[in-house]
């Protein structure tokens, strides 16, 4: 363990001998007193868990080569999850001990995790390694939310919102960047316990982190029970996706065979205690360590074996006095651990004469201290106490806890007292004071949106029993406003809507219109990202119910979000819908309103192509008066989109990324609008040509796990990538499978719709299918509700792939693509895509020749001039013209692969085949039978290339070069790659 870290109440399989001592083999501290010099074996001695430790080293030696990585250690209790854990890291700090180690628990409180209890933990233990000033130094921006999750750190310099999402994501990002700057300077194992006790936000948080953190010197070890996991247990869903991120492992610790039990009992048991027939009295402890240990234990003083686990650890703790017993009694109701001076409180004795008990638990290695508090040596142990309470004794312990908390406000953060208080109080049948605690510990769980909703839910279960619960919550309906809104914060927006639902109906007419309509605008919201239908008529008439002869905020913020949701889905209409927000913003002043009203009306302007000039100035302006951050990040991710649509990719990717370094500047790094400017950089880099950066992003961006549309986009642009640069239909099927039920226009707007088709009809054109591209195209552009350059261009240029790729090209289609492009407005997307479309209408050699010329000037994205060079060639081929036609095989071959695009490479390897084909008989050099390709792997082969390399150097598969390689040797009758390079060599290409 690094030197910095909270001593850990667990420490491996070092077990207590007869006599008292810590021996080998068990869950106890192997600083509590030294071993007889028999029983020495050592602290961090394991038996039977060699495979396990070997695959951890594997997974380590990853990590710290730079590629980050997770193991999920899965195992029933006292399987020996932490002995493990413990064993590999004290191994890895021997061998390295610059290696920084920060260790976290997940604690269990009656159902209720508290939030974020093992990132606690962590975060204390690299403020121990860096010191607390330069951890809040590191954190920058994200030092408030730090200082809230740690009143440690003394007070925020400001309030903090902790009902925003985007603080939260800040926070996030925060404890990520940390732990990513502690592994530049040493590599780091991030070690946390007992996940199966977690609270969703730990989960959510964990998850972020495995996500985050890469291409740094980082391992992460998680343990959890795996006898925990019922079926409808949280950590299941979480183990389920994070399971198939490629850096995360599974480890499952199975129990130990007789052989490797006969083993332990050798290090464990003094020679003197051991027993006749020892180890056949412990098959009951099926191969688990814990059991094991604890077996001998009992058996040490005389006697039978206990017949159950519960009644060994029942006799064991029976043989400290009977206070002592009493004492743990009363710690199991508190917890796995239970801080020193809150127990102290609670047992209300002389504090001499508590110290002498907890000294007796200790010694008897029942308890292990650290630096402030008590724990359980093992959780079974105090599971066994807890279960063993009767009814009243229960109820009575609970009361005790809770009186001693409401006494003395010291005993432990707000926060954190709040939450223990709603607990004890509703434990101990006290539903007026477990009412109140339960409110308070709701609007105090400010980061923790899933553990908030639980403490609001009860307070909802309770308000039908209690005096007077408006007095301390306020009007239900109000209070049914605040748990919607952290229902939605928490992921679940359904519950969101039900509790909107029902604040509606109690409210009913009696409420104000301003009440109402904000919450019909919040129900509205939380259908956009539940993907439900309704949403517009839902804002409509909260806009009808709010006065238009009285300027106020309310007023003026609902018409902007009008002016939003039109921008999505009629964005025709959010012209005169943003027009009307920003009158009502100038009316109040109210500059960041305004700012928003105008981003909008600039967007629907400009990529409706009614005034992009107009439509320009207005987002410039709405950046430029723009008052709050979150505000100015939305005015550069429309900014950068818009450009986009219009053509101007390299403005629209200097605009992405002055967004991306605003967020991080002022500390929105996780901020689902900064997920938004990822995909519009990358948008932009694959029209640039960029192509392998922008897959660098989007992957980056998916690691985030982004909800609603932001997932959709860059899911979306993960199909197209994978299209063109992998030509990999089948993995693009699955994408496109999961993106299926985001495709109704209705639901969340034409432009996701728009998206997705425009794969689904480049896949079929993959496959050689132009007519199902044709019909995708045509049934998306015929299902618009309005017409946009950028979209339809795209859309046009697709159909124009499908026509030139149909053997009878169509009149019908021809028809069709003449009508498309008659009134399309002068923008440079249009100068962009026109000659390839024109060119495919012509299909002349001269016709293309013309357009890979205007369409180089007018800077086309670059894989359709690469597919230019392949219908020219075509084209060429057909006339006659083999030798221009070879030409432009190898100019759009040699874009291809500098783009990247095995797509466009196969298509001109197939060309290149049939005119080699056609072109053997003529030729009589030694390699006459070879096509270009095989040509062209030959060459590398007589470089000395192995099948890997070539792969990589011509964008193919290493699989499709050994298939090459296969054909060069039959085609020139040699039985080596040797003789085949000699052959080469001998020729020359």
């Amino acid at each position: 363990m690094s030197s910095g870290s909270r001593p850990t109440a667990r420490l491996g399989y070092v077990a207590v001998s007869s006599a008292g001592s810590p021996i080998p083999g068990s869950d106890g501290d192997p600083a509590a007193s030294a071993p007889r010099a028999s029983e020495a074996v050592g602290a961090a001695v394991i038996v039977g868990r060699d495979s396990e430790l070997a695959r951890l080293g594997v997974l380590r030696d990853a990590a710290f080569a730079g590629q980050a990585g997770t193991a999920l250690i899965g195992g029933e209790a006292g399987v020996g999850k932490t002995s493990l854990t413990n064993a590999f890291v004290t191994s890895t700090r021997q061998a390295d001990p610059s290696v920084l180690v920060l260790r976290g628990e997940c604690v269990p409180l009656g159902g209720e995790g508290l939030p974020y209890a093992p990132v606690v933990g962590l975060l204390h233990d690299l403020a121990g390694q860096l010191g607390e000033n330069e951890l809040l130094e590191l954190a920058g921006a994200g030092a408030a939310e730090l200082r809230w999750l740690i009143p440690e750190f003394g007070a925020p310099a400001e309030p903090v919102d902790g009902t925003r999402p985007e603080n939260r994501l800040r926070l996030f990002e925060t404890i990520s960047r940390l732990f990513t700057e502690a592994a530049r300077r040493a590599p780091l194992i991030i070690v946390v316990e007992d996940l199966h006790w977690a609270d969703d936000s730990s989960r959510h948080l964990i998850e972020f982190l495995i996500r985050s953190i890469t291409d740094v010197p980082v391992l992460i070890m998680i343990s959890y029970r795996t006898d925990e996991l019922t079926r409808r247990h949280p950590l299941r869903p979480f183990l389920a996706e994070i399971g198939r991120v490629p850096s995360v492992h599974r480890l499952e610790i199975g129990p130990l065979d007789d052989a490797a039990v006969e083993q332990l009992i050798s290090l464990t048991c003094h020679p003197d205690d051991q027993q006749p027939g020892l180890i056949k009295r412990l098959a009951m402890a099926s191969g688990i360590p814990f059991f094991v240990i604890e077996l001998i234990r009992a058996s040490g003083a005389g006697g039978d074996v206990p017949e159950t686990l519960r009644d060994t650890l029942l006799l064991r703790i029976s043989r400290v006095g009977d206070e002592c017993q009493r004492l743990l009694r009363l710690m199991a109701v508190g917890g796995i651990r239970v801080e020193h001076n809150l127990i102290a409180a609670v047992w209300a004795e002389p504090e001499d004469r508590l110290e002498q008990i907890l000294r007796q638990a200790t010694e008897a290695n029942l308890l292990v201290p650290d630096k402030s508090g008590y724990a359980f040596r093992h959780a079974l142990m105090r599971e066994v106490l807890h279960d063993d309470l009767l009814p009243g004794e229960l109820t009575r312990m609970h009361r005790a806890y809770a009186t001693a908390l409401e006494a003395d406000p010291g005993l432990a953060p707000a926060s954190v007292r709040a939450v223990q208080l709603a607990h004890h109080w509703y434990a101990a049948r006290n539903n007026q004071a477990a009412f109140r605690w339960s409110v308070k510990a709701a609007r105090l769980q400010h980061y923790g949106y899933a553990e908030a909703l639980r403490h609001y839910e009860r307070a909802l279960e309770l308000w039908e029993v209690v005096r007077d619960p408006e007095s301390e919550a306020g009007p239900l309906p109000e209070f049914l406003d605040e748990a919607a809104d952290v229902a939605g914060a928490a992921g679940q927006g359904e519950r969101a809507v039900a509790m909107l639902n029902e604040a509606l109906r109690i409210a009913g007419p009696g409420a104000t219109p301003e009440a109402t309509a904000l919450r019909l605008a919040r129900k509205a919201r939380m259908m956009l990202n539940l993907v439900q239908p309704g949403v517009l008529e839902l804002v409509e008439e909260a806009v009808s119910l709010v006065r238009s002869d009285e300027p106020t905020r309310f007023r003026a913020r609902l018409l902007d979000y009008h002016a939003m949701i039109r921008l999505l889905l009629d964005k025709p209409g959010a012209i005169n819908a943003a027009r009307s927000a920003i009158a009502a913003a100038q009316a109040i002043g109210d500059k960041d309103i305004e700012s928003s009203a105008r981003n909008t009306l600039g967007c629907a302007l400009a990529t409706l192509g009614i005034d992009v000039e107009e439509g320009l100035s207005e987002l410039r302006t709405a950046g430029r008066i723009a008052v709050t951050d979150r505000q100015r990040v939305r005015y550069y991710i429309n900014l950068s989109d818009t450009l986009t649509l219009l053509g101007h990719y390299a403005e629209a990717a200097r605009t992405a990324a002055e967004g991306q370094a605003f967020a991080a500047e002022v500390g929105l790094y996780g901020l689902s609008g900064v997920v938004m400017l990822s995909g519009n950089a990358a948008e932009a880099a694959i029209a640039l040509g960029d192509w392998g950066r922008a897959r660098a992003m989007v992957e980056d961006a998916l690691r985030t796990d982004p909800t609603g549309n932001q997932w959709i986009h860059q899911r979306r642009l993960l199909a197209t990538i994978t299209l063109w640069m992998d030509d990999d239909a089948d993995a693009v099927d699955a994408i496109l499978e999961d993106l299926q039920r985001f495709t109704q226009i209705a639901i969340n707007g034409p432009q996701y719709h728009a998206g997705i088709s425009a794969v689904r009809a480049e896949l079929a054109l993959s496959r050689n299918q132009p007519d199902l591209a044709w019909d995708i195209v045509r049934s998306t552009v015929e299902s618009l509700p309005w017409r946009e350059p950028g979209y339809d261009l795209s859309f046009i240029g697709v159909a124009a792939l499908a026509y030139g790729r149909h053997p009878q090209r169509p009149a019908a289609w021809r028809e069709w693509l003449v009508d498309e492009i008659r009134n399309l407005p002068d923008l440079p997307v249009a100068d962009q895509y026109l000659p390839f479309i024109t060119a495919e209408l012509g299909s002349t050699v001269d016709d293309w020749r013309q357009a890979i010329e205007t369409m180089t000037e007018a800077r086309t994205p670059p894989h359709l001039i690469a597919y230019a060079h392949l219908r020219q060639a075509q084209l060429e081929a057909a006339a006659g013209l083999a030798e221009d036609s070879r030409r432009s095989v190898g100019r759009g071959r040699a874009l291809a692969r500098k783009l990247g695009l095995r797509l466009v490479l196969r298509w001109l390897d197939g060309l290149s085949s049939a005119a080699d084909d056609r072109g053997v008989a003529a030729d009589s050099s030694p390699l006459a039978a070879l096509t270009t390709r095989e040509r062209e792997v030959l060459s590398l082969v007589a470089d000395g290339l192995s099948n890997r390399q070539i792969g990589d150097r011509l964008v193919i598969s290493a699989k499709t070069a050994s298939v090459h390689v296969s054909n060069i040797l039959a085609k020139l009758d040699v039985g080596s790659r040797g003789e085949a390079a000699a052959r080469f060599r001998s020729v020359g290409p």
